[in-house]
């Protein structure tokens, strides 16, 4: 497995953090770890010492000398405690985040506050979003009065939500509502990904969209989504079943050889 093969970089996880206290978050998480290792090195030394050593703000040093931790630091902690950084397609964390990423693009969304929101699909409590979230490690809870406008019951992250949106984020999964999203497309880790990745995926999108026609036997999925996501889903679909799958004006069409093959390879 290369380099190229490995997902989610500690300074892709920053960045999903630019813009709120700081600009550039990667570059407080080296200049943090830099007064870190000279504290350590020089325990005599206090804030305004270390601040003019290397030449950073007192204010910062003194608040980080004090035990504050910025949000961007304890974030990458925690994801590479939980074993989201630099994972690749063979890990059992990322089987667990690529059916969540299918999930926030089939059934769910993550909130503004980073936050993943799943909704149940038709198996409710048995629904594989459950199981991709306690895979996860995070467990899960469970909101029957969502204020979010979404019917039914919903499931949320039991832990490290906001950590976790935002490394679902970072693997191509939209943030916000999908609907106001101009530039909407499949995430990039799927092309050249491995086969029971993309079977994963697939399967789990079916699981919350896919509407079995029983006059012939095929399976419909209702996008009202660009042209393009809905030819890029067909040809991803299709590549998976090895039968024809076909793109429409509103939804994409599953043909039933497509759905038989589909289904003997869950």
């Amino acid at each position: 497995m290369t380099d190229d093969d490995r997902f989610v970089t500690e300074r892709d996880l920053a960045g999903t953090y630019d813009g709120g206290t700081y600009d550039d978050a990667y570059k407080i998480v080296q200049q943090y770890r830099r007064v870190v290792a000279y504290q350590a090195d020089h325990p005599d030394k206090g804030y305004v010492a270390t601040a003019n050593a290397l030449e950073l703000p007192r204010g910062r040093v003194r608040s980080w000398d004090d035990g504050k931790t910025p949000n961007v630091v304890e974030g990458i902690r925690r994801a590479r405690e939980r074993g989201w950084l630099e994972v690749g397609y063979d890990d059992e964390q990322f089987t667990a985040l690529n059916a969540l990423v299918a999930n926030v693009y089939s059934g769910g969304s993550i909130l503004p506050n980073w936050q993943p929101t799943f909704v149940l699909n038709e198996r409710g409590y048995r629904s594989h979003a459950i199981d991709a979230l306690e895979l996860a490690g995070v467990g899960h809870t469970v909101h029957e009065d969502d204020p979010d406008d979404v019917r039914g019951p919903v499931v949320r992250p039991g832990a490290d939500g906001a950590i976790l949106g935002r490394v679902l984020h970072v693997l191509g999964a939209p943030l916000g509502k999908k609907s106001e999203i101009d530039d909407f497309s499949l995430p990039a880790y799927l092309e050249g990904a491995p086969d029971d990745t993309r079977e994963t995926f697939v399967h789990s999108y079916l699981a919350n969209r896919g509407a079995p026609d029983t006059t012939s036997d095929s399976i419909q999925i209702v996008e009202e989504r660009p042209p393009e996501y809905r030819q890029e889903l067909a040809a991803l679909i299709e590549s998976v079943a090895g039968a024809p799958v076909r793109a429409g004006e509103e939804s994409v069409t599953i043909s039933a050889e497509a759905a038989r093959n589909l289904g003997s390879i869950r």
